[in-house]
């Protein structure tokens, strides 16, 4: 069975085009809460649109959580350049070997 062209004009799927952008737009304005609230609104609380949701959710947490990074970074006390607080001190020491050793090495092959 082929498509019906019951209410395909060009100038009906002008007006559903025209008429889905307004939608978008609207729903553009929106934040990830408010179409929430409105969701519930629609279907009842926690009801339908169970994957539209679970985004919207998604999309919060990760505001929430990009929000608390930047507080965390602008809280942190400020750190010493050139130190990596992460590294242990075997790692330091390693580091300072090899750097000394490099070093060595090359004012030996200059010097002779």
């Amino acid at each position: 069975m082929g498509r019906s062209n019951i209410n395909r004009g060009s100038q009906r799927l002008d007006e559903l085009r025209a008429r889905a952008e307004e939608r978008r737009v609207e729903r553009d304005k929106r934040s990830a809460a408010e179409q929430i609230s409105l969701l519930d609104q629609r279907f009842g609380e926690g009801a339908g649109a169970k994957k539209e949701r679970a985004k919207l959710q998604r999309m919060i947490d990760a505001d929430n959580a990009q929000k608390n990074k930047k507080k965390a970074e602008r809280d942190a006390p400020e750190r010493k350049p050139g130190r990596d607080s992460k590294q242990t001190a075997k790692e330091r020491r390693r580091r300072e070997r090899s750097r000394s050793r490099r070093g060595a090495g090359r004012e030996r092959a200059s010097g002779d």
